[in-house]
This record gives structure tokens, C-alpha cells and sequence, in this order.
């Protein structure tokens, strides 16, 4: 029993355990339980990476087609004009296998004004249900015209008018926790103060990885606030 004490102590301090070695060399996002201390010392500003794309309420055809094809983002901030002021407000955040299901149905309207409000009596259940990776429609395999590239899409019936957001200034640490606590995929980073876009970023699983953090930040690497994590074995688990 002392040597197993031993060698699992040892074991865990100079190597990771085998599952997450496996995960880290297929790249596989896995966030740990804990946030590392140098998080503390960062705000989700300083990791919130471009370009960001975004959609109005009511978008021209070849503009969706044409980020959906030379982007591999899953979502997008959708914003819409204010009646109050000139800068635009945030509505919500669509995902991109929603807006290749309206592509894929053509519901377009003629112009930039809405003009059937039940846009949605087109779609089933089924069409917006979650499919097995692999197993969605691609943007790749969608055709369009000319003159349905010059139409427009009302994305307000299936956008999510109620994502979860966090501001600029927040720590990097605690929004972490709220990402891996709720089980999220995208976080929207808005700003302190509002004076152009409503939002500045999407954060997602990469951006909370060491290697991307460190990566902008490679200061960090050698900060005393980086220390080496040892655990250590509780003797009640062992024995």
C-alpha cells in the first residue's frame, strides 16, 4: 500500500492522467472543474478574439450565404435598430444550423420590411431539432440564384432573444464558472459602455483553453500567478 502511495503521488505530479492526455492530443475542448489563478488576474475582454459577425434582424440573402461560407463560427449576435437612439441594440444570438434550415426552406421576402409574421408555420418541430454530428446540412450543399442573393431573411422567429452575456470588465475566472456551471457553447461579450456595436465577442470552449489564453498572453507563462498544480491522492480514497 505504501508503494501504490507512492507511485500514484509521483505518477500525478510529472504526468496528467491518461484520459485527458488522450483528449488534449485529439484537441478535444475539456474545461477543467478549477480556474487557474492568472485567470483572476484577466477579464474576458482580454481574450475575446475577432473577426465578429453579425446579423440584423432582417438580413440580405447573399450576406448570410456569404459568412456562412468563409466563417466556421456556430453563432451569431443578431442586433436591430433602436427607435431611441442610432446605435443598434442587441436582440439575440442564432445559430448556424438554424439559418441554413431557413435557407435550405427559402423563406425569403421580397424586401426589408416584414411582411408574413408567421414565418414560422413553414417549419416543423423536426426542423430545428438537434441532429447527430455529421448528420446536418451544409452551406455547401445549398444553390441560389441571382436574384434570391438580392432577397431577405427575417431571423427575429428563431434567434434567441435571451442569451446569456456578460460584460467586457467581468473576470476571466467567474465567467468560466458560469460557462461550465450552466453548460454553455456561446457567452456574448457586451460592452462597459454602450457607444457603437452592442456586443464585442463570443466566447466559446477554445477561448477558456491555457493554450489559447497563454497563447495572447505568453507573459503569463512565467507570472508567479501561474504555479504548478500537484494533487495529491487523499488517504480515504486509497484505503
Amino acid at each position: 500500500m505504501l508503494v501504490l502511495l507512492i507511485s500514484k503521488t509521483l505518477a500525478d505530479a510529472f504526468n496528467g492522467n491518461i484520459y485527458d492526455l488522450i483528449m488534449k492530443a485529439k484537441g478535444f475542448p475539456y474545461l477543467e472543474t478549477h480556474a487557474e489563478p492568472y485567470m483572476r488576474q484577466l477579464t474576458v475582454g482580454d481574450v475575446v478574439t475577432g473577426p465578429l459577425h453579425l446579423f440584423n434582424g432582417i438580413e440580405k440573402v447573399g450576406n448570410v450565404v456569404h459568412i456562412l461560407r468563409s466563417s466556421r463560427h456556430n453563432g451569431f449576435p443578431v442586433t436591430d435598430k433602436s427607435p431611441l437612439s442610432e446605435s443598434p441594440v442587441l436582440f439575440g444570438l442564432i445559430l448556424r444550423v438554424h439559418l441554413i434550415e431557413l435557407l435550405k426552406k427559402k423563406a425569403f421576402l421580397s424586401s426589408p420590411v416584414l411582411e408574413d409574421p408567421d414565418v414560422l408555420m413553414q417549419f416543423s418541430e423536426s426542423d430545428f431539432a438537434k441532429r447527430g454530428s455529421g448528420n446536418g446540412d451544409k452551406i455547401e450543399d445549398l444553390e441560389f440564384t441571382e436574384e434570391e442573393m438580392e432577397m431577405f431573411l427575417d431571423l427575429h422567429p428563431i434567434t434567441n432573444s435571451s442569451p446569456y452575456t456578460v460584460v467586457e470588465t467581468m473576470s476571466l475566472a467567474k465567467a468560466l464558472t458560469l460557462f461550465r456551471e450552466v453548460g454553455l457553447r456561446h457567452l456574448l461579450v457586451i460592452p462597459k459602455i454602450s457607444s457603437g456595436l452592442p456586443v464585442v465577442g463570443i466566447l466559446t470552449r477554445h477561448d477558456f483553453m491555457p493554450e489559447h489564453i497563454l497563447g495572447l498572453h505568453p507573459l503569463l507563462t512565467k507570472s508567479r500567478w501561474k504555479r504548478l498544480r500537484i494533487k495529491l491522492p487523499r488517504i480515504s480514497k486509497i484505503f
